[in-house]
């Protein structure tokens, strides 16, 4: 497929035709370790981080906005039922570790997610999430999760490196779609799904004056301050938790995995891993 680079590429009809997708997953599954399982179970939270701070330094450039990256908080997961070895390595604690297993709509209300013509499927929570920028640039307030969508894989610059700002007639169109969907294909082996929260609204429209463009989008001087972002799960989604063993997860791992079930999700089933390895 040939882009320009024009206009968002992130719609219903490039998630259909071009990267096959027929329906949204049920359940997404993220590989960790023992203890950020405890952490995620002990709040009933989710963590998104925020872009700069992931694993990609090349994530979600922009061409007219500077440090685009650190304006957008992902939480990352994949909708691979089979284990996968890689993921276990790079995520899993060296194969030590855990993956877990969540139903897609596990936020607070349970509220499914609705697949719009810009960027893709979008849902809401029972909670209100707030994202502060240092002064005079505004906060964000929002109770809105874009996801979840997956990831489109290339190393063409049409995608990866993305204009957000279209001007008209004295106003400026804030369009990040886009931001934060591409990666390079040497990732491409994550088949990576993700939700993420955005510390400018999506579709946002602005005066195009000396304020937009010397502080809404000067994230160096004016930097949006938290690293994370925790989202509140719905309680009744821990009821669904599948959590699998890491391939060489031993047992002072599986006890410590049963005894934090135990005493935050006891109605999660607890699976060993089906890879066989030395």
């Amino acid at each position: 497929m040939i882009f320009d680079g024009t206009e968002e590429f992130y719609t219903d009809d490039f998630m259909f035709d071009v990267m096959g997708i027929e329906e949204l997953p049920s359940v997404l599954y993220q590989y960790t370790s023992a203890d950020s399982l405890e952490k995620i179970l002990a709040s009933r939270t989710l963590r998104f981080s925020r872009l700069d701070t992931v694993n990609d330094p090349e994530e979600a450039t922009a061409l007219d906005v500077a440090l685009a990256s650190s304006s957008v908080f992902v939480s990352c997961w994949s909708a691979t039922e089979s284990e996968q070895l890689p993921m276990w390595s790079m995520y899993g604690q060296n194969l030590c570790g855990v993956r877990i297993g969540l139903p897609t709509n596990m936020f607070c209300g349970r509220k499914e997610p609705v697949i719009f013509e810009k960027g893709g499927a979008l849902l809401t929570v029972d909670s209100w999430h707030s994202i502060t920028r240092k002064s005079p640039a505004m906060d964000t307030n929002s109770c809105a999760i874009i996801g979840p969508n997956k990831v489109y894989y290339s190393n063409d610059p049409a995608y990866r490196n993305r204009r957000l700002v279209y001007r008209h007639s004295g106003t400026a169109h804030f369009c990040p779609y886009d931001l934060g969907m591409v990666k390079g294909t040497h990732w491409s082996y994550e088949q990576e799904w993700r939700f993420k929260i955005a510390a400018l609204n999506f579709g946002a429209q602005f005066p195009d004056d000396d304020y937009f463009n010397k502080v809404t989008l000067d994230f160096a001087a004016f930097p949006v301050e938290p690293e994370a972002l925790f989202i509140p799960l719905d309680p009744s989604s821990l009821d669904q938790l599948s959590v699998t063993l890491g391939p060489k997860a031993d047992d002072a791992v599986a006890k410590k995995v049963k005894r934090i079930l135990a005493e935050h999700a006891p109605k999660a089933t607890l699976i060993p891993s089906q890879i066989r390895i030395r």
